[in-house]
């Protein structure tokens, strides 16, 4: 039972969470959720090994190109609602669910916890830059001050605060580092009624959208969601290529529904909301294919 759920666990959460969208009312419990699971892995890591590399820094000027690349070529096709869309699907972080992930998959969980803390400094401030040049169709004023507030807030709670309770927990109490590995099966858990939470949260959303309506943006969302991941592993080689393809495909899109939400014209939300069923879709896909290779050998 236990490979099972670790096999199509990520799948059935997704499938939960559409035929019960009454979840979306648990929604309020996802940064908790996204904290408990980073504890446990922060707890495991060797702090040694959180050091940036030159390819930290490609992942972050990457994710500019991404958004900014997405943004500039719908805008100058005319269609200025799906490149906002474009945007706030591109140019966010690194998702805080990352490093659990690659955890979970064999990879080197310090490089994505690195990559994470130096997107989420680094999308505050390139974020709010470039927001009010990008963002024209709510036709609200958009401040950078407000913007940069926003993204802090949102990233603070689910990394600021699991790093330092991590940290505590190693220095008061060092025999929690061995807490990670034995609470592998508690952070599963965690991440897959969170991942049921949020697609009941986003079936809610999108309920009252006709399929006309969505497909513009599931194209746009689905195509950046591609390119993030392939130009991750190109970025990494073969030696970091699975890592880097995490980090610039697996984003933080909470924050780009958010915004989206505040200041765009009402159906650009989607965009990082259906970027984050595709990157999860994939990561199922990942789970599946890790596990069942697991059980061959």
């Amino acid at each position: 039972m236990k490979k099972f759920i670790k096999t199509w666990g990520l799948l059935l959460a997704f499938i939960v969470g559409g035929l019960l969208p009454v979840l979306h009312v648990l929604a309020w419990a996802i940064p908790y959720c996204v904290g408990s699971m980073l504890v446990i892995t922060f707890l495991g890591m060797n702090a040694q090994k959180l050091l940036p590399q030159k390819r930290h820094v490609a992942i972050l000027a990457a994710t500019v190109l991404l958004g900014m690349s997405g943004w500039a070529v719908l805008r100058a096709a005319g269609e200025p609602e799906l490149a906002e869309a474009a945007f706030f699907s591109g140019i966010l972080g690194v998702a805080a669910g990352a490093p659990v992930i690659v955890q979970m998959l064999g990879g080197k969980s310090e490089f994505a916890a690195t990559a994470l803390v130096l997107s989420s400094i680094s999308s505050s401030i390139v974020i709010s830059l470039l927001a009010p040049f990008v963002i024209s169709s709510g036709g609200v004023d958009v401040s950078r001050w407000d913007v940069f507030c926003a993204v802090f807030q949102q990233v603070s709670g689910m990394l600021l605060v699991p790093c330092i309770v991590a940290y505590l927990l190693r220095h008061f109490y060092p025999e929690s580092k061995e807490w990670s590995s034995r609470l592998s099966g508690v952070s599963l858990a965690i991440w897959l009624l969170t991942m049921a939470i949020v697609s009941a949260s986003a079936v809610v959303r999108v309920a009252d959208q006709p399929w006309s309506a969505l497909l513009p943006y599931a194209a746009v969302s689905l195509s950046l969601c591609i390119c993030g991941f392939t130009l991750g592993r190109l970025i990494g080689g073969r030696k970091w290529g699975f890592e880097c393809a995490q980090c610039l495909g697996q984003k933080n899109t909470t924050v780009g529904i958010y915004l989206a939400m505040v200041y765009s014209a009402p159906l650009v939300f989607l965009g990082p909301a259906l970027y984050l069923f595709f990157h999860h879709l994939y990561n199922t896909y990942q789970l599946a294919r890790y596990n069942m290779r697991r059980r061959k050998v």
